[in-house]
């Protein structure tokens, strides 16, 4: 885990949507997308819930978008 994948989780848990927290990154949704899955993949639990019309953190990603913030 680094401050950037937190900065996308941030980023994300604020928009709920790939393409505006990319856009408000500055990067392509492609890569936020990758951060999160590695972020995902290191904590071993799963943090967002997509489907190709939403996006929802689950419970895990609310108490961990909750400790991002405090950094």
């Amino acid at each position: 885990m680094d401050i950037t994948e937190l900065r996308c989780l941030v980023a994300l848990g604020d928009e709920l949507h790939f393409g505006r927290a990319a856009q408000k990154l500055d990067m392509l949704p492609a890569s936020l997308g990758r951060y999160i899955r590695l972020l995902e993949e290191d904590l071993g639990v799963r943090l967002v819930a997509r489907t190709t019309r939403s996006v929802a953190l689950t419970a895990a990603g609310v108490e961990l978008l909750e400790e991002a913030r405090r950094l």
